[in-house]
């Protein structure tokens, strides 16, 4: 076949795989918010700008509840935000676009890759297996929730740059060995994909190792005459030896202490042995996804205290260690299956080793699992004439319309919010988050139909007490249970506020449990609620509890001092308390200065201006911050 027409025939291939993929993903696109994309987007007033001027898109970058730091995707949630009004379908539409260019991107790349592979039969043949692995990567139900899920651009559009990257580096070696300059191209391929892939998620950082991996099993770090080229060493010295020691002094000092492993439910050597059975999980589920075990929520996942706790945890281990072993002797013979080996356990060095993470998501294998397919495709796709070429084939094609269907199922279901909830709730039913997402789709019906007499209000208060009471549950449901109550003018169930408040004393403080009791205060600004006094400030008390105070509690406890309680000197004291912890957070120091202006101080409200711009310069161009000085006091 000549190369114009099996050029045709890829991007015929290709363009079936797009389609398939849209069509898969299309019910999806109706869906909601979920989970995270409240806290991160929808709640978050940073991302909700009217302009696309500079001070708006820097507050954006600034935006994230977490204390990660990713300013590119915070600021495409903000243009989409002005564009499409915080409509969710425009934000998934954004999303399932990137999917697709990150498709076109690893298309490329594999071709690129394949062409340089030294065992790679014909030209042909690469180009069916580029196709087939990139056909299966768009179509994969373990990449769904990078796609449907809003939150996670920040995964899939980091990869983009790390595709790129990955893609232009291969390209440039190629260049090298056929007697070519491309040293250059190399080195800023590598730089470029992890810088701006970095803005999005801290993964990027991994992009240099996915290239030594190529590297090695590839070209052997050698120059077109066959010498070792120096230039490469010296490069992976400056663009990755350097920054993993420093990476690992940064985790001796931050991820190895006990005190870092105060917020999660287990220690690092439960993490350590609860990931190898995980990662076998993120393969059957990337290799053959059952709708069943395809979920958003995994934190129902035991966790392995012993070696054979659960027994399973030893085996798993050793299933690892013999498929490292197996990738490390395949590298001659079967260089594309060690490649792909390789590349899955590199893509979970961060997120399945001993950094304080959760232990498990899906979206982490946005890039393992295309390590995943490139191994099983690469044997699977047949070469022209080989043995049970037929069968082989329809294998390759069943694969993937199998992971279309099973993609299509669960955009069916993240389609409906309440159809969503209740299948996660059925998969999960040890999980309190997939517990309260079913108990919030009850409550939000209740709310929008203000039916306060029909059997969804039973259910409600059923789902919400069930979630309330779980193991392990944050305080999202107790506070929709006051919500609720005060939504319905009802008493609130007995043994709420108790339990909530014990929760935000013994519990490490999450970024729900913050928004939970911001929301609890807003609803008392808005005149909504009437929750008692004494129990508010006691659900402050135990959250400040946690040494150091959290500034964002401190925060809203001076919102509610000011506005409810009625007591600006607490209120300023609380505020002065949270400057004291944070003084380079703007924000801080943005709501210190608003109950200066607002209780009458404008002497002291000067004085913190110009103090704030002597500690921090920057302020001085910052005209919201300028403009609070000016607010009107409010007459008394």
């Amino acid at each position: 076949m000549n190369s114009a027409k099996a050029n045709r025939r890829m991007w015929v291939g290709l363009a079936m795989a797009f389609a398939l993929a849209v069509i898969a993903y299309w019910p999806s696109l109706r869906g909601g918010y979920v989970f995270d994309d409240h806290i991160n987007i929808a709640l978050n007033t940073n991302v909700h700008v009217q302009s696309l001027d500079w001070e708006s898109l820097h507050n954006a970058t600034l935006g994230q509840p977490s204390a990660a730091n990713r300013p590119l995707a915070m600021i495409s949630f903000a243009i989409d935000w002005y564009l499409g009004g915080g409509d969710p379908f425009r934000m998934k539409v954004t999303n399932l676009i990137i999917h697709l260019i990150n498709g076109l991107l690893l298309l490329g790349l594999l071709r690129t890759l394949l062409r340089a592979c030294p065992r790679a039969s014909a030209i042909q043949h690469a180009d069916s297996v580029a196709l087939c692995v990139t056909a299966a990567w768009l179509l994969a139900p373990i990449n769904f929730t990078a796609v449907a899920y809003i939150v996670q651009r920040m995964e899939s559009l980091s990869q983009l740059f790390v595709l790129a990257g990955l893609w232009g580096y291969l390209a440039a070696r190629e260049r090298m060995r056929e007697g070519k300059p491309g040293i250059l191209r190399a080195v800023a391929s590598i730089l470029l994909g992890t810088a701006i892939g970095g803005l999005s998620k801290e993964s990027a950082v991994l992009l240099p190792l996915y290239a030594l991996i190529a590297e090695w099993i590839i070209f052997g770090f050698k120059h077109a005459d066959g010498r070792i080229d120096r230039r490469l060493l010296t490069m992976y010295l400056l663009v990755l030896v350097l920054p993993a020691c420093a990476a690992l002094y940064w985790v001796a000092g931050h991820a190895l202490p006990a005190a870092a492993w105060e917020g999660r439910p287990f220690t690092l050597g439960e993490r350590l042995l609860t990931e190898p059975r995980v990662l076998w999980d993120y393969v059957q589920w990337a290799v053959l996804p059952l709708p069943t075990q395809m979920s958003l929520f995994h934190d129902g996942i035991a966790i392995s205290h012993g070696w054979f706790d659960p027994p399973t945890t030893t085996l798993a281990i050793l299933a690892l260690a013999i498929a490292l072993f197996a990738g490390v002797r395949l590298r001659r013979t079967r260089p594309l299956v060690a490649l792909g080996i390789g590349w899955f356990f590199a893509a979970h060095l961060l997120t399945a080793t001993v950094i304080p993470l959760e232990i498990a998501f899906e979206h982490r294998n946005y890039f393992a699992s295309f390590g995943l397919y490139l191994a099983v495709f690469s044997v699977l796709v047949p070469p022209s004439a080989a043995p049970l070429m037929l069968v082989r084939i329809g294998a390759c094609v069943a694969l993937v319309l199998f992971f279309a269907t099973v993609t299509w199922i669960r955009a069916l279901n993240w389609g409906n919010p309440l159809l969503f909830a209740l299948s996660e709730a059925q998969m999960n039913p040890h999980s309190p988050r997939a517990a309260y997402e079913l108990a919030r789709n009850y409550m939000d019906l209740v709310q929008t139909r203000d039916r306060a007499d029909s059997r969804l209000v039973s259910e409600a208060f059923k789902t919400m007490q069930h979630a309330a009471t779980m193991p392990g549950a944050n305080i999202l449901p107790d506070q929709g249970l006051l919500l609720l109550s005060a939504h319905l003018h009802r008493e609130t169930p007995e043994g709420t506020w108790a339990r909530m408040q014990h929760k935000l004393a013994t519990q490490p403080l999450t970024v729900q449990d913050v928004e939970a009791l911001n929301k609890l205060n807003s609803c008392m600004l808005q005149g909504a609620c009437e929750f008692p006094a004494n129990e508010m400030v006691q659900s402050f008390l135990s959250a400040l509890q946690h040494t150091p105070p959290d500034t964002r509690i401190l925060s809203i406890y001076a919102s509610y001092a000011f506005n409810v309680l009625h007591d600006s000197t607490l209120a300023l004291d609380l505020a002065r308390d949270a400057v004291k912890e944070k003084p380079t957070d703007m924000q801080v120091r943005a709501n210190m200065l608003v109950l200066l202006v607002a209780s009458g101080r404008r002497e002291q409200a000067e004085a913190f201006y110009a103090q704030t711009l002597q500690d921090l310069p920057q302020a001085r161009h910052n005209e919201k911050f300028r403009a609070l000085l000016h607010t009107p006091s409010p007459e008394k």
